[in-house]
């Protein structure tokens, strides 16, 4: 089994639950309110290792009360924590508004001690830990300067490399020739094509145009509640989403991310982690909060026998 290098963000999600979202100037009176564990990298590190994968964490955390609950949850689940610096000051937070009609969120971003991950911080520790055949896997909530470094450092190790290209930055397609598996939503995938959101009917030919521009093997465009679409040499696949009651969406990408590393780490094709993934998501969304819902390798495995 291959082990599975996590460079990504470490937030805390304060999550407010209305029946719809305000209008700009509007004072609406919330439902509910939670503190969850949050980042994309973070919650995709979480999500490969409740799946049995081997996860070691490449991160920033700070010294506030939030961030050290954010370490003890890494631990809980089973994610190595020796490569966390801690900085003083706080970590990243997120500010999530949740509307119960549609569980659809809007997310405003702090990141905190996030910004402070530099290039050597996590190269350094990386070469120490990585071996040939290693999964790297990233994101977009770090600095992209540090991203460009790891993926130059992963060149050198033999690592296959997962891009989550979230929240989007248009530098990044200077990096794609470096990426092995890119995973983006509708949004992210029209953003890198420099045009507006994909449609369901278009994911097919928009990977096909992300794997010409420069990645290596897999174009992967999720979409919601109609699954994912995957590219690749040999074509495209699409894998439809069961239908399932949708409570809240934050960290539906991530649970989708997390599970196709965990299952490429075991040997899993692509294809295969893809279906995989999908499931993942789609058991996500049907929880409260990013973290909490992430799903544990039994319920994935039920789940996937009810799939097939």
């Amino acid at each position: 089994m291959s082990k599975i290098a996590v460079v990504g963000s470490i937030n805390t999600d304060f999550v407010v639950r209305a029946a719809r979202f305000p209008a700009p100037g509007e004072t609406l009176l919330g439902e509910s309110f939670a503190v969850y564990g949050g980042g994309n990298g973070a919650n995709q590190a979480i999500a490969a290792a409740r799946l049995g994968a081997t996860v070691e964490f490449f991160g920033a955390a700070g010294r506030d009360p939030q961030s050290i609950e954010r370490v003890q949850q890494f631990v809980a689940d089973g994610v190595g924590t020796t490569n966390i610096i801690t900085f003083d000051g706080f970590g990243g937070i997120a500010m999530i508004q949740v509307e119960e009609s549609s569980g659809q969120n809007a997310i405003t971003l702090v990141p905190g001690a996030n910004l402070l991950l530099t290039p050597d911080l996590v190269t350094t520790r990386l070469e120490a830990w990585t071996r040939p055949g290693d999964l790297l896997c990233l994101q977009l909530e770090v600095p992209l300067e540090t991203v460009a470094a790891t993926l130059a450092l992963k060149e050198r190790f033999g690592m296959t490399a997962i891009l989550n290209a979230a929240p989007f930055d248009a530098r990044l397609s200077e990096l794609l020739s470096l990426v092995d598996h890119l995973i983006v939503n509708e949004i992210e995938a029209g953003q890198l094509l420099g045009g507006g959101s994909i449609s369901r009917d278009d994911a097919a030919a928009a990977g096909a145009r992300l794997l010409a521009s420069g990645v290596r093997t897999t174009a992967i465009i999720t979409l919601g509640r109609y699954g994912a679409v995957l590219v690749d040499l040999e074509g495209h696949l699409m894998i439809p989403a069961p239908t399932v009651p949708v409570v809240d969406t934050t960290g539906a990408g991530d649970a989708f991310v997390g599970a196709f590393c965990a299952a490429l780490s075991r040997g899993m094709d692509t294809r295969d982690a893809a279906r995989s993934a999908v499931i993942a998501g789609s058991l996500s969304v049907q929880k409260p909060g990013a973290q909490p819902s992430l799903p544990t390798s039994s319920e994935l495995a039920a789940s996937f026998s009810l799939s097939d």
